[in-house]
């Protein structure tokens, strides 16, 4: 063969086998999809909004599409299901197991449950997934909250509150804890 034609063939060759490794690559890291309702597709029905009398709206919590494509975005759901599943249960116990240790050691039971007695969260939708590190993740979702008007935020004194959040979650000990972190400090809410 001659030596001018050798270098395009060897880049032709390399070209391929880097498309079919990333190809590969693509198709093995795909997450398992969610089941169910656990996705919200949007359509033209999905953009709806919940009738006042109906707020907040149903607790379980969706993925979007993008967020479903999260390599945790199951572990995701999973963990944010049973933290808005103990605060509409005003379940103090399983909320201990969604949080870190740092967030339990910063939220005493007392505490806790004072500020929640009256929450009830509903319509969750997780945006976006992303990973800050390997064991932290960011968590940008939209969720609805009724409440007695005296638990509000003092910044907005209402019974129902659409929330714009970010969420830290944390690995610890093997599962996903939801964290305290600046993330949380950026909370956007409009009445309902």
């Amino acid at each position: 063969m001659q030596p001018r034609l050798l270098l395009p063939l060897v880049l032709v060759v390399a070209a391929v086998t880097a498309g079919v490794g990333m190809l590969t690559r693509e198709v093995y890291q795909r997450p398992a999809p969610a089941q169910g309702d656990q996705i919200a597709v949007p359509s033209a029905g999905s953009s709806a909004p919940v009738p006042r009398e109906d707020q907040p709206g149903g607790g379980v919590v969706q993925l979007s599409i993008d967020a479903s494509m999260h390599p945790d975005g199951p572990r995701v759901r999973e963990v944010l299901q049973q933290f808005f599943d103990a605060i509409n249960d005003l379940d103090y116990e399983l909320w201990t197991g969604t949080v870190t240790r740092r967030r339990v050691d910063e939220t005493p039971r007392s505490r806790w449950l004072s500020d929640y007695e009256s929450s009830r969260d509903g319509t969750i939708l997780v945006h976006r997934v992303e990973s800050v590190s390997p064991d932290r993740l960011r968590v940008l979702m939209t969720f609805t909250s009724t409440q007695d008007v005296a638990k509000a935020p003092a910044e907005l004194q209402a019974d129902c509150i659409h929330w714009r959040v970010v969420y830290p979650l944390q690995a610890e000990d093997g599962t996903l804890r939801v964290d305290l972190g600046t993330e949380g400090s950026t909370s956007q809410f409009t009445p309902c």
